[in-house]
């Protein structure tokens, strides 16, 4: 739903629907939402001033949820750049080293948040939910190991897309057209 606000900043909130956390595809698009949200910084923000928040998020749920957020003066501009680097997402191989740091990364994060009981029943509890099987949390390290380049360009191109958007800004500075290229 598009309303007129009278706001300085422009607050663009986008979703796509994932896979089943029991696909093989679920990793694949998590690290692909990671990349994503990476390029995103770099173009939007370090390259272009234009966001103080670009973000790329993935939720961890039963079905995967995806999106594209951004706060900005420049909604068109920003948008464009989000699409340019699905497609390149969707298209090109990301490099593998830089796919294996992002994958030690995870991994390291993965220690970082179960280093408390409590944490860890957390994560135990969502495997059970999400998976079916708390004992899934055993293979989460050697799962996202296994997320190849190809993976990532094919759960990119198979999930991210058909958003729904939601957007508060001003609607002067917003081309409604863009919306219809996800």
């Amino acid at each position: 739903m598009l309303r007129a606000v009278g706001l300085p900043t422009n607050y663009l909130l986008g979703y796509y629907s994932g896979p089943l956390a029991t696909s093989e595809d679920y990793n694949a698009l998590r690290v692909a939402a990671a990349v994503l949200s990476g390029r995103f910084f770099t173009e939007i923000r370090s390259k272009r001033n234009l966001s103080y928040a670009a973000d790329a998020p993935f939720l961890e749920r039963a079905v995967a949820t995806g999106g594209v957020y951004v706060t900005t003066v420049d909604p068109n501009t920003s948008l464009q750049i989000m699409r340019d680097e699905i497609t390149r997402l969707q298209n090109e191989l990301i490099d593998r080293e830089g796919l294996d740091r992002l994958v030690e990364q995870f991994i390291t994060e993965y220690f970082l948040k179960n280093e408390t009981n409590g944490d860890q029943a957390n994560f135990l509890a969502r495997a059970a939910i999400y998976q079916g099987d708390y004992r899934a949390v055993d293979r989460f390290v050697s799962d996202l190991r296994h997320v190849r380049p190809d993976d990532v360009r094919r759960a990119a191109r198979q999930y991210i897309r058909n958003f729904s958007f939601a957007y508060v800004g001003d609607l002067a500075k917003m081309d409604r057209s863009l919306f219809d290229r996800f």
